[in-house]
């Protein structure tokens, strides 16, 4: 297979991932999860200053207002810094243990 098709493949694979409602809350791309005080709140949504799930984030701080971007959180993060276990399959736990959460720029990184 050329690097071509190889591309082409992920890509068909990586539109078939996207979401345009939020699984949870069903807010459409571009759109903040719902907080509701009754549930909490979306499950999808995260703390935009740990990057981690807000509904258990138990630190004194705003968590910010998460939008929905059609993928999965963590997902692009995952692509971008090379780490899936295969065609749409992002190793998250490498991600979580392994990259820290850059506020400023709402993104999961390394440094090295």
């Amino acid at each position: 297979m050329t690097e071509g098709e190889n591309n082409a493949q992920r890509d068909e694979v990586r539109l078939l991932d996207f979401q345009d409602r939020c699984p949870d809350c069903d807010v459409a791309v571009g759109e903040a999860h719902v907080f509701d005080e009754y549930d909490d709140g979306c499950d999808v949504a995260r703390c935009l200053v740990t990057g981690l799930q807000r509904l258990g984030c138990e630190a004194d701080h705003d968590c910010g207002r998460d939008v929905w971007t059609g993928w999965w959180p963590g997902q692009v993060d995952c692509e971008r810094l090379g780490w899936m276990l295969g065609p749409g399959l992002p190793d998250l736990n490498r991600l979580y243990t392994e990259a820290t959460w850059d506020a400023q720029r709402c993104a999961w990184v390394t440094t090295t």
